[in-house]
């Protein structure tokens, strides 16, 4: 396998996150919960604004190797959640080669709003679309 089949780093900014962003992903997932889409109710649960469902910032993650590897590439992601980023927050991905095994990229993940707040750390394993259809 060529090794520049495997960029040493990928990088990725989604955002600023809209309320039609969170209202779509509510809609495609199911997660209605009010957090994420009313502004009083993030209040009152001590926000300033609502908050990014983790699943949306889960899929900015897959969005960062598919958008490179193509669809189907993504063989595993493993996250922790550390953090919140909420409405209007610009959510920045990054992921950085570790080793290449078997045809598989091995990356290091974080994801940080653009003020610098962590929100995701994790690892990926990942193989072009070539090699995820062999």
């Amino acid at each position: 396998m060529n090794p520049t089949t495997f960029p040493p780093q990928l990088d990725l900014n989604c955002g600023p996150v809209t309320a039609i962003d969170l209202a779509l992903f509510a809609a495609a997932s199911g997660d209605h919960n009010p957090l994420h889409l009313d502004v009083e109710v993030a209040r009152a649960a001590g926000f300033d604004r609502p908050v990014v469902h983790g699943m949306l910032t889960m899929a900015y993650a897959a969005r960062l190797f598919t958008r490179h590897f193509g669809a189907g590439s993504v063989r595993a992601l493993q996250t922790r959640f550390t953090g919140v980023a909420k409405l209007g927050d610009t959510v920045t991905l990054s992921a950085t080669l570790v080793t290449v095994e078997k045809g598989l990229g091995h990356y290091e993940l974080r994801a940080r709003t653009a003020t610098g707040t962590e929100l995701v750390a994790g690892s990926a394993r990942v193989a072009p679309v070539a090699e995820v259809a062999a």
